[in-house]
């Protein structure tokens, strides 16, 4: 017993030192991205873009791309004349081509949607769990997912009505046809990566305390954002789904 004991005490100090370790791997990314978002939404306050949703999704890409989220802006999104010529303010008229600045800006609105899908599930669940209901893993999953799907669809929505001026039904059903299937894709990315991550690094612990936990979720919104590229390519190469 004593033997079992201490091996126990072992592991559970062996289990903090990683995640001592790991916290304080993942302070500078959070930071950095905190600081990214700002940067951007500053900006944003004196140059506005022009589809109005869009000053909501660049200051999240920020949050999970430090750095390279304020470059991405300032040569996609800031200049006016730069949003013209990528034609990210009417759909596409070339079919079949696809550049990958259209694709990245498809891709940070499914992007978008999962941020506040992640964000919204962890409260859902809290408030399941202070009525006795504990959902399983794949439980929270499919709820991240719903959730994500309906703040991803009516981001599209938004987007469509301002840009192709559509009526209520058909730009409803265009925001279904051209969100839903790279959102579940991008979705799919973050549950493999997280379920790896759970796994091998933060101990199955679902902590939003964890400053851990935010950093993989910070990683894991990269891993989606390439799952779902080659989707927003497909739909946009044939037509299916115009850059924002």
């Amino acid at each position: 017993m004593p033997q079992q004991d201490s091996a126990a005490l072992s592991r559970v100090f062996g289990i903090r030192a990683e995640l001592t370790m790991l916290n304080q791997l993942a302070l500078p990314f959070l930071v950095l991205g905190g600081c990214t978002a700002l940067m951007i939404l500053k900006d944003l306050f004196r140059h506005p873009h022009p589809v109005a949703v869009m000053n909501i999704i660049w200051p999240l890409t920020g949050l999970y791309m430090p750095f390279i989220g304020w470059l991405a802006w300032w040569y996609l999104g800031r200049k006016p004349s730069r949003q013209v010529k990528l034609a990210l303010l009417v759909p596409q008229k070339i079919q079949g081509y696809a550049s990958w600045q259209t694709i990245f800006i498809s891709t940070s609105l499914s992007a978008a949607a999962c941020i506040f899908g992640d964000i919204m599930t962890i409260p859902i669940v809290t408030l399941l769990n202070q009525f006795a209901i504990n959902p399983t893993l794949w439980l929270q999953g499919v709820i991240c997912v719903i959730v994500s799907l309906l703040v991803g669809l009516f981001l599209q929505f938004l987007a469509i009505r301002q840009r192709e001026k559509r009526s209520f039904g058909r730009a409803l059903l265009l925001a279904l046809k051209t969100e839903t299937f790279p959102l579940l894709i991008y979705q799919l990315g973050i549950f493999i990566f997280m379920a790896l991550a759970l796994k091998f690094v933060l101990n199955q612990q679902i902590n939003p305390f964890l400053v851990g936990f935010w950093f993989m979720l910070q990683l894991a919104m990269m891993i989606g954002f390439l799952f779902s590229w080659p989707a927003n390519h497909f739909l946009i190469k044939r037509g299916l789904n115009p850059a924002v």
